[in-house]
């Protein structure tokens, strides 16, 4: 009998616990609590961010000056010029039939 009037005093004091949690009070204050973490979480996070941004632009800055040249540019050298004459012989204007492999190609 004992095990029946505890088991009821337990299950009583459960359900007295949640009917409070539910009360339009207990449901504002948490969602207000709610809502102030979340802001200081995503306050949290935006500035992480923005650390974040700041140090990956210094450290890309850094690498372009790295690569960038700042001193006195030299003077330009001289280009040295291939021997005159033509690159390669000139085109006749019709291929001549009589030699091997003179078919005209197919235009692309």
């Amino acid at each position: 009998m004992a095990v029946g009037a505890g088991g009821a005093f337990r299950a009583k004091r459960k359900l007295e616990e949640t009917m409070d949690r539910y009360l339009p009070e207990q449901v504002a204050d948490r969602a207000t609590t709610s809502a102030r973490n979340l802001s200081r979480t995503v306050r949290a996070a935006a500035t992480e961010g923005r650390d974040a941004m700041r140090a990956t632009e210094a450290e890309l800055r850094g690498q372009v000056d790295q690569k960038t040249f700042t001193g006195i540019r030299p003077e330009p050298q001289p280009v040295s010029t291939p021997a005159a004459g033509p690159r390669r012989l000139p085109r006749t204007s019709r291929p001549n039939s009589d030699q091997p492999g003179s078919r005209r190609r197919a235009r692309r």
